[in-house]
């Protein structure tokens, strides 16, 4: 969609906006700058991610006039913005990004056995046993100090969700659908070789953009 047509779309929609519509749009467009994912799987964001799909079309021409492209996937349940110059890029540090892929393949393999009502929920100690098996740090763990901000980062853009503050073992980590648009990687296979790429060199903490922000 080029703007002049943009433009047009978004004063055909808009202007029938009542004041209400209005101000939800502008609300939601905003917390969307900000945290790129949405998911009707999240309590708080599901009224708004229903109100994205009966007004799409003004949210999709909104975007496009700021060079961003809306992307909405019913399948999944899953509305996010990629920038049309891809400059909503984050570089993670390389404990990020392992923890990231991590989290995506445990989301992938307990996907296949809960039901579609149900979230995708994993132990703390379940994350642990995965980067022992795979290798990472030479089977020791990623301590609190390195975990949580990693846990807090993917939290603030609607990846995960958690509660226990504490991080023990038996702590509850929510894994959204959103982790499946994430990373540029089309497949599990795909996520398998970046993390065997990431054990094969664990020395240093190096940066890798895989993060649409």
């Amino acid at each position: 969609m080029n703007k002049t047509t943009a433009l047009k779309v978004f004063n055909e929609n808009y202007s029938s906006f009542k004041e209400g519509e209005k101000n939800n749009f502008s609300r939601i467009v905003n917390k969307m700058l900000q945290v790129n994912y949405l998911t009707k799987r999240k309590v708080g964001d599901s009224n708004d991610y229903r109100f994205i799909l009966a007004f799409q079309e003004a949210f999709k021409a909104f975007f496009a006039l700021i060079d961003f492209d809306l992307n909405i996937h019913r399948e999944d349940e899953v509305v996010y913005i990629v920038n049309k110059e891809r400059y909503n890029h984050i570089s993670l540090r390389k404990t990020e990004s392992v923890l990231l892929l991590v989290l995506r393949v445990i989301f992938q393999r307990k996907q296949d056995v809960v039901t579609l009502d149900e979230d995708v929920e994993v132990f703390l100690y379940e994350i642990h046993d995965e980067l022992a098996r795979i290798g990472y740090l030479d089977n020791k763990r990623i301590t609190k100090n390195e975990l949580k901000p990693a846990l807090t980062f993917l939290r603030g853009y609607n990846i995960i969700d958690y509660i226990d503050k504490g991080l023990h073992d038996d702590a509850r980590i929510k894994i959204y659908p959103t982790i499946l648009y994430v990373t540029n990687l089309d497949g599990i296979k795909e996520v398998v070789e970046k993390l065997d790429s990431y054990t094969e060199g664990l020395g240093g903490d190096s940066y890798e953009e895989t993060y649409e922000n």
